[in-house]
């Protein structure tokens, strides 16, 4: 559990400096850079422990998971807003709670009120009175996300890979399904100044190396419904560092949604 909560700190960290720091970045740019340069980070580590053969397979479907949840992540925002991407993309602990209702599985039910509670949580936190905002095609974008994320926690849950070898296969997937959008999108680099560049550095190693890894490494012990409840502890980490960073102060709704997801977290805690 803790590597998972950790990640989720990171992501937080990450989603508090992104209005800050990325705004300027388009996704078309920043989603191929950031598969590129984690693969490449990763790339003496994968040569000196590669993967287990058997597990090749899987590990790909892994990228294709990974690959896809972070795509259509961007594409979400880019879409709508940050705030409807983000708890679009918190509904995979629900749609793997109804997945394991479907096949069969018997939840308890402080687990699915928990699950509950938590979505209740997130929307108050990140939407607020406003709603959800976007098209249609923003909110299909979001919950493909929801999807990709869901199948990233499943597919990862129980790999005996190392969790940075497993990151760095999964990368390399989504570098090679998002080169041709880099080469096309190449000439906005010389548009970047340093602020974007520094900006782009730090999403890559602890927006997505360190947190990604901590994540498998996690959801190695921990099944993939759980390990997505706990995920969604990054909208309250990056509630509580925006005060501090960006100078954005608590709401009633925020505080009772960061609640709420704690509670439902702590329903689901066994």
């Amino acid at each position: 559990m803790i590597p998972i909560l950790l990640a989720a700190l990171l992501w937080g960290l990450g989603g508090a400096l992104a209005g800050r720091f990325m705004e300027a970045i388009p996704p078309g740019l920043l989603i191929p850079l950031r598969f590129l340069l984690s693969f490449l980070l990763l790339l003496p580590l994968l040569r000196r422990h590669p993967p287990l053969p058997e597990e090749r397979p899987r590990l790909l479907r892994v990228g294709l998971a990974l690959s896809g949840a972070q795509a259509f992540y961007y594409l979400a925002i880019h879409a709508t807003t940050v705030a409807t991407g983000i708890f679009l993309q918190y509904l995979a602990p629900a749609l793997l709670t109804l997945y394991a209702l479907l096949r069969g599985e018997r939840l308890p039910t402080k687990a699915l009120t928990g699950v509950g509670l938590a979505l209740l949580g997130a929307y108050l936190l990140v939407v607020g009175p406003e709603g959800l905002v976007g098209g249609a095609v923003g909110v299909a974008f979001g919950l493909l996300s929801a999807v990709s994320f869901a199948a990233y926690a499943a597919f990862s849950y129980g790999l005996k890979t190392p969790p940075f070898t497993s990151l760095a296969v999964a990368t390399g997937v989504g570098s090679l399904l998002a080169f041709p959008v880099l080469l096309y999108h190449l000439p906005l680099l010389s548009g970047l100044g340093l602020k974007e560049v520094l900006a782009v550095l730090y999403l890559v190693v602890f927006g997505t190396v360190i947190p990604f890894g901590l994540f498998l490494l996690g959801v190695k012990r921990v099944p993939a419904r759980k390990a997505t409840l706990l995920a969604m502890l990054e909208p309250v980490a990056g509630a509580l560092f925006a005060v501090p960073l960006v100078g954005e102060p608590l709401s009633p709704d925020a505080l009772l949604g960061g609640l709420l997801i704690l509670l439902g977290v702590a329903l689901n805690r066994r």
